[in-house]
């Protein structure tokens, strides 16, 4: 079977997994971004001030004072989506071993349907309480979708297309948050953007369904297994089969501090264009975009590269070489950050124009786009590894630990994140927390590369 991936796009077994991947993370990111849009710019003060004195009323929430910017509720929402997450997808992924795939999709994509009819009532109603109930359960089928698209891509494409698959799906994985992110952000200022958001996240729902209806089967590895459904217990049981196999669990560390350290990105990357290099938000847009087309066209070149051969039979090389370049232009960035000034005046932000005419400026958005290139460069194969080495039988159970762990991983950098500003120290320091995080994982990937280990395959089951 062909590994060229506008091969790939074409095959029923590969089109169809990939559309509804895309569809559901677009309406994820619309959704969410549209909601911290209401909150932070659109929502009058006195409905603001309703749903704080709500939020007051839960554990750990009563120091938010009424009166306070909505932006300050935006954590509180955040958790919303990411903790059903963490909740589900242990359980998820016991489902994934048990039952046919394919059906699993088709059953998660209709439920998308009914989610996205609850959230357009919520944009036209303006009602924050029914788009967080819709938050909550599109975090719930992010949870299902997880373990079971990790686990069926092996089962669909072969050795030599499992890497093109992944860089597919990873690579425009990003894209689409992009787009959702900046529909959601924009749209929920305008007058009509509300609506319209709901409209075409509706659109996309249908567009998943109507893809999940033509996958092809994927029969279940383990129809007799019972499924624990208690979400702290079947969590730790997931967890507990991936320390019983480290070959997998390696990879899936991996993934996890790659996502780790996109989010150290993405949370400070605003802060940094704005109070240290003084850029105002068209800036922002641009390296996000660059940013984002610089991680698709690593991951997309992961298939060309790993074609050659040179890179080790799972490609580890490839890994290798990624999260080094992560480690240098990352570092890059921080040194060349001690040389900026604070803006003069945050009201008298810069834009594009003198932003293209700064040489300082171009090379940190050189280090940027490298560094995310690099990026899609390292995670790639990793995903492939995980896959192709995880028993069949466990492999969704397995797939569904590495998504708790890279939701650990996140959550506990936000917290590292949250301790060193709150120490005062400058914008720059959480660009440390990628550089020595960056230098152990690179120096256990060179060492890996110089001493490979010819682990089973798989694919295809």
């Amino acid at each position: 079977m062909s590994s060229n991936g506008f091969q790939l796009m074409k095959e029923r077994r590969f089109w169809p997994l990939f559309t509804l991947i895309q569809t559901t993370t677009f309406n994820d990111n619309a959704l969410k971004n549209a909601l911290i849009g209401l909150l932070s710019f659109t929502l009058a003060q006195s409905a603001i001030d309703d749903v704080i004195r709500v939020v007051q009323k839960l554990p750990f929430t009563g120091d938010m004072a009424p009166g306070m910017d909505g932006s300050g509720l935006v954590p509180f929402f955040t958790f919303i989506f990411t903790f059903p997450f963490l909740l589900f997808c242990a359980i998820a992924g016991q489902i994934a071993d048990k039952y046919d795939r394919a059906k699993i999709f088709k059953t998660i994509k209709t439920a998308e349907v009914g989610i996205m009819i609850l959230a357009a009532i919520g944009f036209w109603m303006m009602n924050v309480w029914i788009l967080a109930l819709a938050l909550f359960l599109m975090g719930a089928q992010s949870a299902f979708i997880s373990p079971t698209k990790n686990a069926v891509l092996p089962q669909w494409l072969s050795d030599k297309e499992l890497i093109t698959g992944n860089a597919l799906v990873s690579g425009f994985v990003f894209v689409f948050v992009l787009v959702g992110m900046i529909v959601g952000l924009f749209m929920s200022g305008m007058e009509s953007g509300p609506k319209i958001i709901a409209v075409a996240m509706l659109v996309f729902a249908v567009l998943g369904w109507l893809a999940s209806r033509y996958q092809p089967v994927a029969p279940a590895p383990n129809p007799d297994m019972k499924v624990n459904y208690e979400p702290v217990t079947a969590t730790f049981s997931v967890l507990f089969k991936a320390l019983k196999s480290p070959h997998v669990l390696r990879p899936m560390l991996g993934i996890a501090w790659y996502y780790g350290l996109s989010n150290v990105l993405i949370i400070i990357l605003p802060a940094y264009l704005k109070t240290v290099m003084g850029y105002d938000l068209s800036v922002l847009i641009v390296t996000l975009v660059a940013a984002t087309l610089g991680i698709l066209i690593g991951s997309l070149s992961c298939s060309a590269l790993s074609k050659s051969g040179k890179w080790g039979k799972e490609s580890i090389g490839l890994s290798a070489l990624g999260i080094t370049g992560v480690l240098l232009f990352t570092l890059d960035i921080y040194l060349f950050g001690t040389t900026q000034s604070v803006a003069p005046s945050l009201d008298e932000l810069k834009g594009l124009n003198v932003f293209f005419a700064q040489s300082s400026s171009l090379r940190f958005l050189a280090d940027l786009v490298l560094a995310s290139f690099f990026g899609g460069l390292f995670v790639v194969p990793l995903q492939a590894m995980a896959q192709r080495r995880a028993d069949p039988a466990i492999r969704a159970q397995l797939m569904s630990a590495g998504a708790v762990l890279l939701n650990l991983a996140v959550n506990v950098i936000n917290v590292l994140i949250i301790i060193m500003l709150g120490q005062n120290l400058p914008p720059k320091s959480p660009f440390l927390i990628i550089i020595i995080g960056s230098a152990l994982v690179a120096a256990y990937a060179i060492f890996r590369t110089m001493r490979p280990h010819d682990y089973a395959s798989h694919t295809g089951s």
